[in-house]
């Protein structure tokens, strides 16, 4: 693991900079890492209001950070908002909502996909139907966020890489800070939403 930077050693410094009335209670800790192997290279988790600025030298699926949390906490409730998604990442998501690893899943994905990958969206809603603690949207949306909530904490992934066949060069930043998860969530909670599975096919919204 190559460790560039640890503004924990800077401190002081941070300290003493004005940051707006919303985080100024904040403690803010960041690395920045370099990836090969998700599990080889990152030792652990972020800790509460830690944040982890990663670039990967290698090709791994986005969907890698999360069995990475489930081997250390149960999921409560999982939100993920992705241009793609491979058929490989829907059943292993099932598996892990199944296995009870992951409680509630809510998943929005570009609607453009619908035309773009039918087999893998018909698979999809195929496999939700009968799974009401999974929902499905499709939005006008290319944000690449994941956010998963724990009993203690509020895990955030948000960066290039798709839920698909990703490039050798992506940045993510891995992070745990509630006010950070609340606001991403609002990406779930307040956007157009123009289809949902449902009945196991895709039903047009609005």
């Amino acid at each position: 693991m190559s460790k560039y930077f640890d503004i924990s050693n800077t401190k002081k410094k941070v300290n003493t900079l004005k940051i707006s009335e919303k985080f100024e209670s904040r403690y803010l800790l960041s690395h920045f890492e370099k990836l090969e192997s998700l599990e080889k290279d990152l030792t652990r988790l972020p800790s509460k209001e830690e944040f982890f600025f990663l670039q990967t030298d290698n090709s791994f699926n986005a969907f890698t950070f999360i069995p990475f949390v489930c081997k250390q906490f149960a999921i409560k409730h999982l939100y993920a908002s992705t241009y793609s998604i491979s058929s490989k990442v829907v059943n292993a998501l099932i598996e892990l909502h199944d296995a009870g690893m992951v409680e509630q899943i809510t998943l929005m994905i570009s609607d453009s996909m619908i035309r773009r990958n039918p087999k893998t969206i018909d698979n999809l809603c195929s496999m939700v139907n009968n799974r009401p603690n999974i929902k499905v949207l499709f939005a006008w949306v290319h944000a690449k966020v994941c956010i998963m909530e724990t009993a203690t904490d509020h895990y955030i992934v948000e960066g290039s890489g798709n839920w698909a066949e990703n490039a050798y060069y992506e940045q993510y930043t891995f992070a745990n800070a509630r006010g950070l998860f609340e606001f991403r969530k609002e990406l779930f909670t307040n956007s157009h939403i123009r289809a949902k599975a449902e009945s196991g096919g895709v039903v047009a919204v609005g």
